[in-house]
């Protein structure tokens, strides 16, 4: 492998962490900011921020940084948005034909 790819790699890998330190910030001084004043609740430390935001991505999904593929608010579950798109108003299946046929 050439020094400078590797190199290229190391700075990608460092600026990704540093960009994941830097929202975990912002989510801290946010809760901050807002729990405590508004919800009269605790004040959070750094980790605390961090295990907030791994809970986030199980509960929700990914961070909305791209490279999702589907899910439950992009309409994977039963809906095809590019036939939707390209089919003709009379072209799509009413609701009652779609429980006559299941």
């Amino acid at each position: 492998m050439e020094p400078l790819l590797i190199l290229k790699g190391i700075g990608f890998l460092a600026l990704g962490i540093a960009l994941f330190m830097l929202v975990t910030l912002v989510v801290m001084r946010l809760w901050n900011w807002l729990v405590p004043s508004v919800f009269n609740g605790p004040k959070i430390r750094f980790v605390q921020a961090l295990g907030l935001l791994f809970l986030t991505r199980l509960l929700v999904g990914d961070f909305g940084f791209g490279g999702g593929h589907g899910g439950h608010w992009r309409g994977q579950h039963g809906f095809n948005h590019h036939h939707a798109a390209v089919c003709q108003p009379h072209e799509h299946p009413s609701k009652t034909e779609k429980s006559l046929q299941q």
